[in-house]
């Protein structure tokens, strides 16, 4: 089972990484960190730098369970994970069907971002057929995430 941590934070080992490593916990997992990746916006040119998008993608699609991980930057996701969603949502044969998603939120005042942010992972889950399996901001959240994904892995 491949388990991947796709880190929207520019803090690579900061709260959102913890929070990851509280869900991930005693499992083998890869980090991507979305800072240490250039992704271009829909559109734009690369001006020759390498675009790793498609690097980032096949990742994702050897992956059973996918967390997602953001801090709150001004009530929303960070632009890294915001351009790469962008990118996602445009990639239209994906072959995602079936993967596990979790999500999480991390940051000093998360709850007005909360909505937002979980309805666009979750639209993202249904308009490529992946399973939404839920949350967490802190730690005692991450822990029923952990018992969700070794659930998972024991059923699947």
């Amino acid at each position: 089972m491949k388990r991947i941590f796709l880190n929207g934070s520019m803090n690579i080992d900061g709260n959102t990484a913890r929070l990851a490593k509280e869900v991930f916990r005693g499992l083998d997992y890869t980090p991507i960190n979305l800072a240490e990746h250039h992704i271009s916006y829909i559109g734009q040119d690369s001006g020759g730098q390498q675009d790793d998008f498609q690097k980032v993608m096949e990742q994702l699609i050897k992956a059973d369970d996918i967390v997602i991980g953001t801090p709150v930057y001004w009530s929303s996701m960070t632009g890294y994970l915001k351009t790469f969603i962008d990118r996602f949502a445009d990639a239209l044969d994906a072959p995602l069907a079936s993967k596990r998603v979790f999500l999480l939120i991390q940051g000093t005042a998360p709850d007005d971002a909360i909505p937002y942010i979980t309805n666009v992972i979750q639209h993202l889950c249904r308009r490529f057929h992946m399973d939404y399996i839920g949350s967490a901001t802190n730690s005692k959240e991450a822990a029923k995430l952990h018992k969700l994904m070794v659930i998972n892995m024991e059923k699947g």
